[in-house]
């Protein structure tokens, strides 16, 4: 994080004999850097980052059932379906046109399907459906056996139709067919390192062991889509992330409503190791939250871009429950790897995802009418992020909550001359105006950020002038709301309005 000097800030009153007193301190009395603001900076940060991937961030599921048709005996055959095969994912869009990245396992019964051994599973299952009310009154022992002896039938054999899907799931409810493009199974102990990568949904030969990840596609564009950072060397020890995906025990929670349950979970930590796993290969560990579901899912840094991807966790010796706080990702140069395998070159530049940042920036700098009609452009590009949605009405909620003044105003302007004024008290000239506020104590205060922050929101007559410096303010994701904005680097010849009610005040946050 980039450090800050200190904090300073003054409260003036502006009534009609200190308008000149506005004028000069605009400059040089009156100051508010970042470090006040660096308390809840990096949250600041963080949600910002959050709310820019979220979109992108989707669920897999992976389907595989069968129709089965079964005799029982000398009756009519019977056709069934018994309860299909269901997993799910994570992953992340990482080309508008319908390109996800994921974890390898996460489709592997989907890709990788043993079609005779699936076949012989759903038999026994279709079997036990059919015939098992007919065969209820037989002793248990009895009863196993000629369910046994059923699906062993030729007759019953050759008659398992095997249907699979491969789906991913938007936030928006909508939910897209997938095709594997590029595929390398998970982490086995028991094999040599590898991977293959196919073209056009056609099936190669698979390794047994490989990098766990897989590219997948489906048919749309104009997607919401991730940033991929160039490579996760640059990660440090203790560096924060964080990891969004559809953790199974979230989505299967039996105290949740459906109508959330394509809300993608954040889980928040820290980059707590770097290791090589059993195939030689480097992972990134982290303290992160993260548990079955959560496989395929993004790790970001806290500028937003991909580090790396969920891929295995901790579990106890039975392997039946999570340990948290040692969990792995892949990094993002494997994601790199694979997509130049298919010729693909990752992009973040879609139309709706430039709105959506252009959104979010707009709102953290406190300019919610502009993040109101950015959110709306996206929204139009597609439609029904629930993100999207949410940030619109607290834009709106705190558009309506800014100061807004009636009756008498009073209207300080500063033209290119002071604005010159401005630059030269910045270069000296302040023992002057803070001998004048001296004469003037009692009218000029300290005030803290979140006494900025109160009056603003009980609507009290406070006006903001940000006079940082161009860069500065150009960097910080933290901005006061409905402030004017003023860079004494490069004054302008336009005119700065500062309007105030007779009993208002101004603040100037300057740097």
């Amino acid at each position: 994080m980039t450090p800050h000097g200190k904090s300073r800030a003054h409260l003036s009153p502006v009534t009609r004999p200190h308008i000149l007193a506005l004028a000069l301190s605009l400059g040089s009395l009156v100051v508010l850097a970042g470090s006040a603001f660096s308390a809840s900076r990096s949250d600041v940060e963080l949600e910002a980052s959050i709310l820019r991937a979220k979109p992108a961030v989707v669920l897999i599921s992976s389907e595989v059932g069968a129709e089965v048709t079964i005799r029982c005996g000398a009756g009519p055959a019977q056709t069934v379906r018994p309860d299909p095969l269901y997993e799910t994912g994570s992953g992340f869009i990482i080309h508008p046109d319908g390109y996800i990245a994921t974890n390898g396992h996460v489709v592997e019964r989907f890709y990788e399907m043993n079609e005779q051994g699936l076949a012989a599973d759903f038999i026994k299952a279709g079997a036990a459906e059919a015939c098992g009310p007919v065969l209820a009154m037989l002793p248990e022992g009895v009863r196993k056996e000629r369910l046994r002896a059923i699906a062993a039938d030729p007759a019953n054999r050759n008659q398992v139709r095997l249907i699979k899907k491969l789906q991913v799931h938007l936030s928006t409810g909508k939910i897209y067919a997938a095709q594997v493009k590029a595929y390398s199974p998970a982490i086995n102990p028991n094999a040599p390192p590898g991977g293959k990568v196919v073209s056009g949904g056609g099936k190669g030969e698979v390794e047994q062991s490989g990098k766990d990840v897989a590219i997948l596609k489906i048919e749309a564009s104009n997607l919401p889509t991730v940033r991929l950072g160039p490579n996760s060397t640059g990660l440090q020890l203790g560096g924060q992330i964080f990891i969004i995906g559809y953790p199974g025990v979230v989505l299967n929670h039996d105290f949740l409503s459906r109508k959330s349950a394509l809300e993608a979970s954040v889980t928040v930590g820290r980059v707590s190791g770097f290791k090589i796993d059993i195939t030689d290969r480097r992972v990134i560990q982290t303290d992160a939250a993260i548990s079955w579901g959560n496989s395929g899912g993004p790790a970001f840094d806290l500028r937003g871009e991909v580090i790396g991807a969920a891929t295995f966790i901790s579990t106890t010796s039975e392997g039946d429950q999570a340990i948290q706080g040692f969990n792995f990702l892949i990094p993002v140069e494997t994601v790199h790897e694979f997509a130049r395998g298919i010729s693909l070159t990752p992009t973040a530049d879609s139309p709706f995802t430039q709105k959506w940042e252009r959104a979010v920036s707009s709102y953290f700098q406190g300019d919610y009418t502009g993040a109101i009609q950015q959110v709306e452009e996206a929204d139009r590009i597609m439609p029904g992020f629930p993100d999207l949605m949410r940030l619109r009405s607290e834009a709106q909620m705190r558009a309506e909550r800014e100061p807004s003044f009636s009756g008498r105003r009073l209207t300080v302007g500063i033209g290119l001359g002071a604005g010159l004024g401005v630059a030269l008290l910045a270069l000296g000239v302040r023992t002057t105006v803070n001998r004048r506020f001296r004469r003037t104590q009692g009218r000029v205060q300290r005030i803290s950020p979140d006494e900025i922050r109160n009056r603003l929101e009980a609507g009290a007559p406070l006006a903001v002038v940000d006079a940082r410096h161009g860069v500065k303010f150009d960097e910080s994701p933290v901005q006061v709301a409905g402030a004017l904005r003023y860079d004494i680097e490069r004054p302008s010849p336009q005119a700065l309005q500062v309007q105030v009610a007779p009993s208002g005040e101004v603040v100037a946050y300057c740097d």
